[in-house]
């Protein structure tokens, strides 16, 4: 059992928070003991699927599920990535971009909009469309911080979106938040999200991609897989509130 104490969303929710995440061998009095022994006040917890016991019992005990956390990976050693002609056109007509200062107070902008809705705490109605964003925007600043890239898409020299990019050694990358600012303006251009940062790791000579994507997110995980990325475990999110 692993437990964190996500001091980092007081800030971004105004809330404590504690997060577990369930181990296949972890004996459920003992997951119970230590939920009931933690005081935050946003409880998550996230459970392999060879463990429905916990599932049934954390549904018992007034935790809800929200989503299925989906770990994707891609061996980019020999990567095997084939466009169609109208994609390579599309994708020849979109460059990137590192950020500066005004582009990403520009993207937090668009955050604060309401970039971003299919997330854990985008749908739940105790937190407010404000909180979701300060969130992203307290995330992306801590990467930041902390040495993560930021590019921006451009179309036609406008852009049209972002994506992350964190180094986790060993040559493998994290784009861990990617999106296009408006899908209407976007339209046929969204499997860049993915091939985008393939091509920045390829250029890096890095040898593989590993991400997250929410199963609420359906479009991010078709996009992704769709470039060869395949699943490498999943965690089913609990999550309860208290006063």
């Amino acid at each position: 059992m692993k437990i964190v104490d996500a001091v980092w969303e007081k800030r971004n929710l105004g809330v404590t928070c504690c997060e577990i995440t369930v181990e296949p061998d972890d004996v459920f009095t003992q997951i119970r003991r230590q939920l009931e022994f933690q005081p935050a006040q946003y409880m998550v917890v996230k459970v392999p699927p060879e463990r429905p016991d916990v599932m049934f019992e954390l549904g018992g005990i007034g935790y809800t599920f929200i989503e299925c956390m989906i770990h994707l990976t891609h061996d980019l050693r020999r990567p095997n990535i084939q466009l169609d002609k109208l994609q390579q056109r599309l994708a020849d007509a979109v460059d990137y971009a590192l950020m500066d200062d005004s582009d990403i107070n520009f993207l937090f902008s668009k955050i604060q909009g309401g970039l971003f809705q299919t997330d854990r705490i985008a749908i739940d109605s105790h937190f407010t469309k404000e909180q979701a964003a300060n969130r992203y925007i307290g995330w992306i600043s801590d990467e930041l911080e902390k040495g993560a890239n930021i590019y921006k898409f451009l179309y036609r020299d406008k852009p049209i979106g972002f994506f992350t990019f964190k180094d986790l050694g060993d040559g493998i990358y994290y784009p861990f938040l990617v999106a296009l600012y408006d899908a209407q303006e976007s339209a046929g251009l969204g499997f860049n999200v993915v091939y985008k940062p393939i091509c920045e790791i390829l250029k890096r000579n890095g040898r593989g991609l590993s991400t997250y994507i929410s199963s609420n997110n359906l479009n991010a995980l078709n996009v992704n897989i769709a470039f060869g990325c395949k699943f490498q475990d999943v965690h089913y999110v609990y999550v309860k509130h208290s006063q």
